[in-house]
């Protein structure tokens, strides 16, 4: 059985901007899920790759609103240049860059959980 972890981005109250987070993934492993949400009824879009491309595993997707959650979890949903509609392969060692763009009418209580499997 694949070991499972999680990546979570929590912010709160309300957005004034944009915000970028970065980290390194700690072995190989696979992104297979993406849950997004905040409490308003303002979508913004969130987009994973790495500093150098940073929608190479997912392009522009609206958060889900009013708390309830937006996925990404079919392999077709991982659209960008990297993932080609598959789960993303990510080496050990990979940083990643999770951009989430705010909504014109700001977002607020943003959560975005990132489930990834090792190898």
């Amino acid at each position: 059985m694949l070991r499972v972890y999680q990546h979570t981005l929590n912010m709160g109250p309300a957005l004034a901007a944009n915000h970028t987070a970065s980290f390194k993934t700690p072995f190989d492993c696979q992104l297979v899920h993406v849950s997004l949400c905040n409490s308003t009824a303002n979508a913004g879009t969130l987009k994973i790759g790495t500093p150098a491309d940073d929608d190479a595993y997912l392009k522009a997707k609206s958060f889900g609103v009013s708390g309830n959650p937006a996925v990404a979890a079919l392999p077709a949903s991982f659209d960008g240049d990297a993932a080609l509609g598959q789960f993303p392969h990510i080496e050990a060692g990979t940083t990643m860059l999770v951009t989430i763009t705010d909504h014109a009418s700001h977002m607020a209580n943003v959560c975005v959980v990132l489930t990834f499997t090792e190898g």
